[in-house]
């Protein structure tokens, strides 16, 4: 016989607060200082080049004096292949660096992928990078690049349980890159169990995985793969993250003068524009985290995100509160029906906009995150 306690619960109506960015960079230039420098160069990029208007511009900095969302120590592509002695004394560097890392909400590290070639160079240097922490930073993980096979990920969490020496379980995000992973996801998260914390898109190895070499972020395939990746991920409890714009809003100019002036800002401002309408394409899509290659994107992505709110806002606003005057009961008004599935939608729009600054929440009802 079955029992009412057999049965699911409901599904939740949030999974928490999930960084909208994850910032990589090259292990190499990692230092205790990097989470500031790269605030600090974000906020000179807004300054020295002339795109947003004041109100927005406003609002950017305001976002950019608050700590970062999530950053990644990258020894991986974005680190390349480096011989054992140096990659040893850039991971003691790191090592040396980490108990002094307390600012972004998140951090981590990226390891080198978990083959035959690359498995025991990438947990050296993990192990070696953790050596001098007695605690985990403020939501450490740990990042598994190119995974197709289970084994892979059995293989780490054998090892971890090593490195750790009695530390609390490192977190995982798995990477999908190719389309053996994406076909084997299901076992991927199955074998990463408690530990899974989230499931990144590769989308540029993706395609090349598909021998397309010369595709973008928005390529068919990488959207039916990402909607493929939505639905295998959606319902387990794991984030999802979107792969990076490789345009980077970077001045062609080192030293300008006369009309190069006028390059380097045109320049800037249409890498920013392009990473913008790619930010916004890929939420449209359910990625609601994005990679983020250079810290001066965080301008353009913080501009994206408040395109996006300040246009669904109003309307998420009024249809909420309705839906709260009516106790949760679906109802209808003005061509628009509202239900709790709705309610869901306006009530993730609510919470950007209070993470943004856009609103405070005070003036909400206290149970206004329960739908």
């Amino acid at each position: 016989m079955i029992t009412a306690e057999q049965l699911p619960d409901e599904e939740s109506s949030s999974q928490g607060w999930q960084p909208a960015y994850v910032l990589y960079g090259g292990a190499q230039l990692f230092s205790a200082e990097t989470h500031d420098k790269m605030l600090g160069l974000a906020r000179r990029w807004l300054k020295e080049y002339a795109w947003l208007n004041d109100t927005t511009k406003k609002r950017v900095e305001k976002r950019l004096a608050q700590p970062l969302d999530d950053l990644r120590i990258d020894f991986e592509d974005g680190y390349g292949r480096r011989p054992d002695e140096e990659e040893d004394a850039h991971a003691l560097k790191v090592a040396q660096a980490l108990p002094q890392v307390h600012e972004p909400r998140r951090c981590g590290i990226r390891i080198k992928p978990v083959t035959r070639r690359f498995a025991a160079r990438g947990l050296r240097t993990l192990e070696i990078a953790l050596q001098n922490l007695t605690v985990w930073p403020r939501g450490f993980c740990v990042t598994l690049p190119k995974l197709e096979e289970p084994a892979q990920v059995r293989f780490v969490i054998q090892e971890l349980e090593r490195i750790e020496k009695g530390r609390p379980p490192l977190p995982l995000e798995l990477m999908i890159e190719s389309p053996a992973g994406l076909r084997r996801v299901h076992e991927l998260v199955q074998a990463a169990g408690e530990r899974g914390r989230g499931v990144h898109f590769g989308p540029f190895d993706f395609l090349a995985s598909c021998g397309i070499g010369h595709g973008d972020l928005l390529h068919p395939v990488n959207r039916q793969a990402r909607a493929q990746l939505l639905l295998a991920v959606s319902g387990t409890g794991l984030e999802l993250a979107d792969g990076p714009t490789t345009l980077l809003p970077l001045p062609p100019h080192k030293q300008p003068a006369g009309p190069q002036i006028a390059e380097n800002q045109k320049s800037v401002r249409l890498a920013w524009e392009f990473h913008r309408d790619q930010v916004l394409a890929t939420r449209e899509q359910g990625y609601f985290q994005s990679w983020l290659l250079h810290p001066a994107q965080l301008v353009s992505h913080t501009a994206a995100l408040l395109q996006e709110n300040e246009k669904a806002l109003p309307g998420a606003l009024e249809r909420l509160t309705a839906y709260w005057r009516g106790r949760g009961q679906a109802r209808a008004s003005g061509g628009d029906f509202d239900d709790r599935a709705t309610a869901r939608q306006w009530t993730r729009i609510v919470a950007q906009a209070v993470e943004l600054g856009l609103m405070d929440e005070s003036g909400l009802p206290p149970e206004w995150r329960q739908v």
